[in-house]
């Protein structure tokens, strides 16, 4: 996404809307999480949301992250950005990305 997250998690998660917990699948560990809302196909504007949504989560500079993805942001069609911030962004995404979002 060119946001500055270089570390990669070696776990692999799943959004689900009815199971949780971690699953041994044809070899590989998967962790499901039960989110209410999600979308059918990922767009990079969810990416960016889900981002923010998790970003307690990164081991990189979280200031240097929330910077990066307002300029990312920016560059990003503004409907689509708002539509994913207002379905599935977290209060807190809402708070960090609502002010560089003009619609």
């Amino acid at each position: 996404m060119g946001v500055g997250t270089t570390q990669l998690h070696n776990g692999k998660t799943v959004y689900s809307h009815k199971r949780h917990g971690d699953f041994n699948l044809g070899g590989m560990i998967f962790s499901f999480k039960i989110k209410p809302h999600f979308p059918n196909k990922v767009t990079p504007e969810f990416l960016l949301v889900n981002l923010l949504n998790n970003l307690d989560q990164l081991a990189e500079d979280p200031k240097e992250i929330v910077s990066k993805v307002h300029s990312k942001a920016k560059t990003m069609d503004a409907k689509k950005l708002k539509k994913s911030l207002v379905e599935y962004g977290s209060i807190k995404a809402k708070k960090m990305l609502e002010p560089v979002i003009t619609v």
